[in-house]
């Protein structure tokens, strides 16, 4: 019942003026907007995750006010194909990808002041993407590792048998070309061990390398205002939306039952779980525990900081 509600209220969220905001801008479109001058008026925000951490949600959030718009995957192609060559090392330019967000955020900036773009993909090549952009603000957003993985394993992350002896990256043919880019495989010493793994084994390790990767990257910046969400903090949880709404100047802020409602809004929001965590078997709870402890142990030192 719950999952059907969500998906009424979600249908007539999308015929909404706020609805409207979201829709993706042709080349042509942005282009007219690269001679827009930020000044000190605008704002513009990053955020970061591993993906299946609420980042929908929380650029919707944004998205809920008059002077902000908040997008999520919004050129999720491109932004899966930045994750794919940055991830793999590959000799791609990447001007192109900077001058789309570059375009993206002037557009926003141009028409609602304020632009905060929420991409899962931006999980690699951060400080290079950084050092291109003209941010203020940067969130790295994180979800606990089993609701996490649960997660994963319901949208079908390497479900594939190609997957049990894979030695290189391969076309996931699925629904769209960001599954392909965005299903990436260990390339080091650990690839061997990783084809043996259970599902639960193999994303297990895949939320722990991407976090542990923002983290460090995250870690290294020091000329932004930076800022973890940690979904289990933030969720229905108004006092955070208040520190929010104060630090970002948000006009019209919500009421706390208009704000408890954002999460019809986000279209990405996870199908009702079927395999948790207590009905994996002893191999993949092993599995889970060793993978998640050697590959990013800082997870329990994460807290918000808003």
């Amino acid at each position: 019942m719950n999952s059907l509600i969500y998906k009424i209220r979600n249908t007539i969220f999308k015929l909404s003026n706020e609805s409207k905001k979201l829709i993706r801008p042709t080349f042509k479109e942005l282009n007219k907007y690269k001679n827009f001058n930020k000044d000190i008026d605008n704002k513009f925000a990053l955020s970061f995750g591993g993906g299946r951490s609420g980042q929908n949600w929380f650029s919707k959030i944004f998205n809920s006010h008059p002077n902000w718009i908040g997008t999520c995957e919004r050129f999720a192609d491109y932004e899966a194909f930045y994750r794919y060559i940055c991830y793999y090392n590959l000799p791609v330019s990447k001007e192109g990808f900077y001058n789309l967000l570059k375009l993206a955020s002037n557009k926003d900036m141009s028409e609602f002041q304020n632009s905060l773009i929420a991409s899962p993909y931006i999980s690699f090549g951060l400080t290079e993407l950084l050092e291109k952009l003209n941010v203020d603000y940067v969130f790295f957003n994180i979800r606990n590792p089993i609701n996490t993985v649960e997660d994963f394993f319901t949208k079908g992350w390497y479900q594939s048998s190609e997957y049990l002896d894979l030695d290189s990256p391969l076309i996931d043919f699925t629904e769209s070309q960001n599954y392909t880019f965005s299903r990436i495989i260990p390339q080091d010493d650990f690839k061997d061990e990783w084809k043996s793994l259970t599902r639960i084994g193999k994303i297990s390790w895949f939320w722990s390398m991407i976090n542990n990767r923002l983290y460090q990257d995250f870690d290294k910046i020091k000329d932004k205002e930076k800022f973890y969400i940690r979904l289990e903090d933030i969720d229905k949880n108004y006092n955070i939306y208040e520190n929010l709404a104060k630090k970002f100047l948000f006009k019209n802020k919500m009421t706390k039952k208009k704000f408890n409602k954002v999460i019809y809004k986000a279209g990405n929001k996870g199908e009702d779980i079927i395999y948790r965590y207590k009905d994996w078997n002893k191999l993949e709870k092993k599995e889970f525990d060793d993978i998640t402890e050697k590959f990013f142990p800082a997870y329990s030192k994460i807290k918000t900081t808003l």
